[in-house]
């Protein structure tokens, strides 16, 4: 199904973005916030602390379904995995960012790089993470995921009341279509 058709459709005003580290949800998430004129929820900014040590689990998960308690929302993210069920019985729309490893260490790089200059606005005010700690700790997460996490998540997804909401984007190729049906539709929702 055509992105279009999707987040087109008025009915559309909860949607999920699920991915790897460093996979694009957060610039998605963007596009499709400013698109849609949805608030986005980027759980970065409730999971970690200004030092990027995480918050009690128990503050994140409360943090996460108060914000998604909310009529409309776009998520970044999912937050603790036990109340990622819940989240995908409210949304309207899952998109999976499902790239390979070495395409999410690419651009966890290329990201470091950017931290470097500007800080990331979804993460905590005050957070720093061009820290040699910090890459190492996501670097390891990052690989974890792939091979721990993601078979689990899409397990989960590819169940048939998940699947009929998803939208699986595994090539980078795929992912600049999903953001230029959202560029163009932006520019012809402008006119």
């Amino acid at each position: 199904m055509c992105l279009y058709e999707q987040v087109g459709c008025i009915s559309i005003r909860k949607i999920l973005i699920l991915g790897s580290i460093a996979s694009g949800k957060t610039r998605l998430a963007r596009q499709l916030g400013l698109l849609l004129s949805l608030p986005v929820i980027h759980v970065d900014q409730l999971e970690f602390n200004p030092d990027l040590s995480k918050r009690k689990i128990q503050d994140i998960r409360i943090d996460v379904q108060t914000a998604v308690s909310a009529s409309e929302w776009i998520l970044d993210g999912h937050g603790p995995l036990d109340i990622l069920p819940q989240h995908l019985e409210r949304v309207h729309l899952v998109i999976y960012l499902d790239f390979p490893l070495w395409l999410n260490i690419f651009r966890l790089c290329w990201r470091q790089l950017g931290v470097l200059f500007k800080p990331r606005s979804e993460m905590p005010r005050g957070a720093n993470e061009w820290q040699r700690g910090h890459f190492k700790k996501m670097y390891q997460t990052l690989r974890k995921q792939h091979r721990l996490m993601n078979p689990e998540l899409l397990r989960i997804l590819q169940k048939p009341e998940n699947k009929k909401k998803l939208i699986h984007v595994r090539t980078s190729r795929d992912w600049a279509k999903i953001s230029q049906q959202v560029l163009a539709t932006s520019v012809s929702k402008s006119f």
